[in-house]
């Protein structure tokens, strides 16, 4: 989904492929001991493949990943880039409750959403799945938990 504009650089490059690594596989793990084990098994190759001297804190928290990758800042531009977003937090914080207000103008349905951190990487992971060519997402977890909001919200910016 990047465009070469979006890569400025070789740590760039590694951190897109680790984004990208984490969303095609780590996102279907379901137990925190296979979680560390992908991390472990990441960083190694990330070490390997880019030669870079990358920390484990520098890109996760315990068990989840700090980076933020998306291209939903721009919607409207003629060219969306899928950029690193972490840097940019306050920005697609804004901008996502933009598109919440938008979405509440237009509905009777209205959404009072807290964008949290995990709401705001789900809300990433969706928008990025549904952008794909028959792009389909399904989404676990108890009721209550916010699934058909965050799908809500993320079919709305598209």
């Amino acid at each position: 989904m990047s465009k070469p504009a979006s890569i400025k650089g070789p740590e760039d490059m590694a951190k897109l492929w680790l984004n990208e690594v984490l969303r095609i596989f780590s996102d279907r793990l379901i137990n925190d001991d296979d979680k560390e084990w992908f991390i472990e098994a990441s960083m190694e190759l990330l070490g390997k493949g880019f030669r870079n001297s990358y920390e484990r804190g520098d890109l996760f928290h315990k068990t989840s990943c700090k980076l933020m990758w998306g291209d939903i800042l721009k919607l409207d531009a003629p060219v969306q880039l899928y950029e690193e977003l972490t840097h940019l937090k306050p920005k697609l914080l804004k901008a996502l409750h933009g598109y919440l207000d938008d979405y509440n103008m237009g509905n009777s349905n209205k959404m009072n959403l807290v964008l949290f951190d995990d709401a705001v990487d789900h809300i990433l992971r969706i928008s990025r799945v549904l952008r794909q060519p028959r792009g389909n997402i399904m989404c676990i977890g108890v009721g209550g938990s916010g699934k058909q909001s965050l799908i809500r919200l993320s079919s709305h910016m598209l």
